[in-house]
């Protein structure tokens, strides 16, 4: 059985709370259809009483499942660069967190970002 990985997707649009979750409802439709996904979801911020009381929903922050190896998070991640680019918004940006590992994603160049993704793809190895 191939494990899994869960990662925090953050999408945000100009300090625009409500841009932000519509972006992000946006991407969760699209990463639905990808194959290196095993589920995507809101992500909830735990009641404050432990998680007694209703979770509300994190602003523009989605929960992604895949398969734990280098090639999928390589994909995922110049999908999520690709589309980032497509919202066509310069003051739009991702953050992708793995574990205690977190990528920033801006509209950087093509050749910053294939760098920024080589480097954290590297880092998540060597753990």
């Amino acid at each position: 059985m191939e494990t899994t990985s869960v990662a925090r997707i953050t999408v945000v649009v100009a300090d625009d709370p409500v841009a932000s979750d519509e972006a992000a409802q946006r991407l969760m439709k699209e990463l639905h259809g990808l194959p290196e996904v095993v589920a995507v979801e809101p992500a909830a911020i735990p009641g404050a009483d432990g998680g007694r009381s209703v979770d509300a929903l994190a602003v523009g922050t989605l929960l992604l499942t895949m398969a734990a190896t280098p090639e999928v998070l390589g994909g995922v991640l110049t999908y999520l660069v690709e589309w980032l680019q497509r919202q066509g918004n310069d003051r739009g940006m991702l953050k992708f967190r793995l574990g205690d590992k977190e990528l920033e994603i801006t509209n950087a160049t093509p050749a910053e970002r294939k760098r920024l993704i080589d480097a954290f793809v590297r880092e998540l190895r060597r753990r």
